[in-house]
């Protein structure tokens, strides 16, 4: 006698033969959309949770230079038209200006003018658009695996809660990355329906959304390999849609490229050996055998995320020969996952998708093709990472058995009752992965709270020795000391990690050029100086240390070295406010010297008056560049209205003296 067949498998074999009625059809269509909807809320919910403790963190390393300090940033949204016109880094007194990602430094400027010097804004959007990300990521795999769920699910929520992220999201500056990987995943999704219906509105929306991930981070370039993977092995896609897309795709890089291009120029920077370890290494096998190495690290951290950090330049991973452990096992991960993904393409294993997926994404920034601005940086990895958490639901998939054939869910709690066994396993995952993710959101928590723990973690990187040093003799640091016992104590600590990292680094113009500042505070020129040559030697091109040093002989009466210096750090960086101030200053003193010599020498009246007024004139010119360089500085208008004063312009001393008051109010608001 035959076996009696239950509801739920009579449904499933009129589905697969095609006799169900439509009413029933478009219910169970509606079913099955409602819990995928309600499965991606809980991956977003849980994207949400775990960085929740983020949100009330402050600027933390890059957020500075890119948004705190940054001069164009500061401008508010009146800034976008420059921001698309200028580099990355264009606001900050660096000569390095070879990244071009306007979208998100746009984003950061908007949220600017809605509360300036407010991070807590920034860190809603940060967590909020990750919250997203993640949903449209389980929805992305789910369409493409042909309404999948366990593994789609699975995929999603590692990706999740991942502590290997929390670089990108807890820091501000990691927005580049989010709304790269956001827009990345529409063009994905957008493709689909092109792929395996033809609509010609979704290929559309499928290249803008491409083309505005490349504004957003330039490793967006790596999708044009990206998306015909999705089409090869998860759809049936033509040829000819094969052969469009890319072409579509390939012309919105080349777009873009000659965008970037005229916007930056054909400039080269090199870069320096303290940004990244590698440059250090002159055998080219040798130096790409320490990327191979550091991609090893990556793919360490991906299974067992601890120790997470900030910064791995040199010489925290000191270089490995090609006989170490340290290089060999990496090299023979990736050469038999390579080998097994070029046997399974033709069978389009999702496996051998997930390998190549991770290659391609992580090939830009992995130092194996093309030496880049760092050695490290976890950031690097969230875009590529996805690939390692398919694998992982892949696998934990496999190691439970677990098959979403011919089985139809009507609930939440029909779904995890069917997949019981594997998702407690990701339950357990994810607590060991949400306790680590949570801890590492507050080590983010301030630029102190960040150095002191990753110095602990990296005690040979000379670059995090300098952050903490830099950062416990800053200004605002050291106001909130309690008295000057606490400020010098310090400063000498500072004072000795820098020592620390000019030893480990002895050509780190950086370490020297603060170092002398913090003897020029104490009092101590000599050894000021001394260390401002010494950063010099290291760096020539160094603005900063030349702004310090001729502050310093400004301050020793020295005004024709003073000048020099000056304009030296005004010719590596045309914008340099505090330089083009500190070069009026010394015209200004000029002036003030030639108004003396018109009581001291009667005879030459008329020469010395003349000379005041040309020395006095172009302090004015080069305090309108201060100004012009960043009108929220406050100095330049005070000496300008004392110029003024000089010249005989009353109008314009009370004029200036004005904007002086209300500058200084508006900056006083904001702290």
């Amino acid at each position: 006698m035959a076996e009696k067949l239950t509801r739920k498998e009579k449904l499933a074999i009129q589905r697969i033969s095609g006799d169900l009625p439509s009413k029933k059809i478009e219910k169970n269509n509606n079913v099955k959309s409602r819990l995928r909807q309600n499965l991606g809320l809980l991956v977003a919910l849980a994207g949400f949770l775990f960085y929740a403790n983020s949100l009330s963190n402050g600027y933390v390393l890059d957020d500075f230079g890119l948004i705190k300090d940054n001069t164009q940033t500061r401008q508010g949204i009146s800034a976008i038209p420059e921001i698309f016109k200028s580099s990355y880094r264009f606001g900050m007194n660096i000569t390095d200006y070879q990244l071009y990602r306007p979208l998100s430094k746009a984003m950061f400027a908007a949220e600017w003018n809605i509360a300036p010097d407010k991070p807590v804004l920034s860190h809603w959007i940060n967590v909020l658009l990750f919250s997203l990300l993640c949903y449209i990521l389980f929805r992305v795999l789910n369409r493409y695996m042909n309404d999948a769920l366990l593994i789609p699910f699975i995929t999603a929520l590692l990706f999740a809660v991942h502590p290997l992220h929390t670089e990108v999201v807890a820091n501000i500056k990691g927005r580049d990355e989010i709304v790269c990987f956001l827009f990345c995943l529409l063009a994905i999704w957008s493709f689909h329906s092109y792929a395996t219906k033809g609509k010609i509105k979704a290929f559309i929306a499928g290249i803008v959304c491409f083309f505005i991930a490349l504004f957003a981070k330039e490793s967006a370039i790596t999708f044009l390999a990206v998306i015909p993977l999705f089409f090869y092995f998860f759809t049936t896609a033509e040829t000819g849609k094969y052969f469009k897309t890319i072409s579509a795709l390939g012309v919105c890089v080349l777009v873009f490229l000659l965008i970037r291009n005229k916007v930056l120029g054909n400039v080269e920077s090199l870069i320096p050996m303290e940004d990244n370890s590698l440059v250090a290494i002159k055998n080219i096998f040798l130096q790409r055998a320490n990327a191979i190495y550091l991609m090893g690290v990556y793919l360490k951290l991906m299974v067992l995320p601890f120790p997470l950090i900030s910064d791995g330049s040199y010489n925290h991973f000191p270089p490995v020969g090609l006989s170490s452990w340290k290089f060999l096992i990496p090299f023979l991960i990736f050469i038999s996952s390579g080998v097994f993904a070029i046997l399974k393409f033709k069978s389009k294993d999702i496996v051998a998708f997930s390998i190549l997926y991770f290659f391609v994404t992580a090939s830009l920034v992995s130092n194996v093709i093309i030496l880049i601005g760092t050695n490290y940086g976890e950031r690097l990895m969230f875009i590529p990472s996805f690939g390692f958490c398919l694998i992982a639901a892949i696998f934990i998939a496999k190691v439970f058995k677990s098959t979403e054939t011919n089985k139809f869910f009507t609930t939440l709690k029909s779904f995890f009752f069917e997949f019981g066994k594997p998702l407690l396993a990701v339950l357990i995952i994810l607590i060991f992965f949400g306790i680590q993710t949570m801890a590492r959101n507050a080590e983010w928590k301030d630029n102190f709270s960040l150095y002191s723990n990753d110095s602990k973690k990296t005690p040979n990187s000379s670059h995090m020795l300098f952050y903490l040093a830099n950062h416990i003799s800053s200004d605002e640091f050291l106001a909130k000391l309690p008295d000057s016992a606490a400020i010098k104590k310090s400063q000498q600590e500072a004072i000795e990690l820098l020592s620390r990292s000019i030893k480990i680094h002895p050509k780190y113009a950086d370490g020297y050029q603060r170092r002398g500042y913090i003897y020029k505070i104490l009092g101590n020129a000599e050894l000021a100086e001394i260390n401002y040559k010494a950063a010099i030697e290291a760096n020539p091109t160094h603005m900063i240390v030349y702004n310090n040093y001729g502050t310093l002989c400004f301050d020793q009466r020295r005004y024709e070295e003073a000048l020099k210096y000056f304009l030296l750090a005004v010719r590596y960086n045309s914008r340099y406010a505090h330089a083009l101030n500190n070069v009026a200053s010394v015209y200004g003193v000029y002036g003030q010297g030639s108004t003396e010599m018109i009581t001291k020498d009667p005879a030459n009246k008329e020469q010395h008056m003349k000379m005041a007024k040309e020395k006095f004139e172009m302090a004015v010119s080069y305090f309108k560049k201060s100004i012009d360089a960043d009108p929220e500085f406050g100095e330049p208008y005070r000496l300008l209205a004392i110029t003024y004063r000089n010249l005989g312009d009353a109008a314009n001393a009370e004029r200036f003296d004005k904007l002086f008051k209300k500058v200084t109010t508006k900056s006083n608001v904001q702290n």
